[in-house]
């Protein structure tokens, strides 16, 4: 198997053997708008696309790394129901850069946080992360670069800030690559580069949808998420 960055894997280990065995606890950072598989419209079929990964630290390629990024984009992907990947890509081709920006001193001034202030007795260490997405599609490509998140870990003794869920390293880790990558999708849609277009409450979807064929109406979700009747956004196919 392979393993977690060396910048978190190193740290973490070094600062779990200092703590007096405190298993490490990491959370991923609040400031980051996540996005759930359902706020992510499914398509039907989903698209088929030929999945490239690499993953990065402050720039330089780690190959070691690629199958744990790669494995777990796979998954994401597939638990949306917007891209399946395949090895021949029939609709084309989707490439996830993740660069790791390793154990970043002082990482609530640059952009990764937001405010949070750690009074703890232990030490946090905080790696970003930077996504870059780009689906080549219909012989147009489409690209989100700069998503960036961060991922904390508390070692030795002291608790995270109130009402963050604490996970072990991996399971982090696993959740911000998750998160990233279904934000990215989900903004895709919303631009309506992927399918999927949100309509203002004034056009009717279903009269849209009559008029072009090639549009299916989308129910909005009502609060016991179930379809509302209401038809809030159309997919092209």
């Amino acid at each position: 198997m392979v393993s977690l960055p060396r910048s978190i894997a190193l740290l973490v280990l070094i600062g779990f053997g200092l703590a007096g065995c405190v298993a490490p606890r990491s959370f991923v950072d609040p400031g980051f708008q996540a996005v759930s598989y359902e706020d992510v419209a499914r398509r039907d079929p989903p698209l088929r696309l030929h999945l490239v990964t690499q993953f990065q630290r402050n720039g330089k390629h780690l190959p070691k790394v690629d199958p744990v990024l790669r494995d777990n984009a796979e998954r994401i992907l597939r638990a949306s129901g917007v891209i399946v990947p395949v090895s021949g890509g029939e609709d084309g081709e989707i490439s996830i850069v993740v660069n790791n920006l390793g154990s970043l001193a002082g990482a609530f001034g640059k952009g990764f946080s937001t405010g949070l202030t750690f009074g703890l007795a232990g030490n946090t260490v905080t790696d970003g992360y930077e996504m870059a997405v780009s689906i080549t599609l219909d012989g147009r490509t489409i690209e989100r670069t700069g998503v960036r998140h961060a991922l904390h870990t508390l070692v030795g003794r002291g608790s995270p800030p109130d009402g963050l869920e604490t996970m072990p390293l991996q399971a982090g880790f696993e959740r911000v690559l998750e998160q990233m990558l279904l934000g990215v999708l989900h903004d895709m849609q919303h631009q309506g580069e992927l399918g999927f277009i949100r309509l203002p409450e004034a056009v009717d979807a279903q009269r849209l949808a009559s008029a072009f064929p090639s549009l299916r109406p989308v129910y909005c979700p009502s609060r016991n998420g179930l379809e509302s009747g209401v038809a809030c956004a159309v997919r092209i196919f």
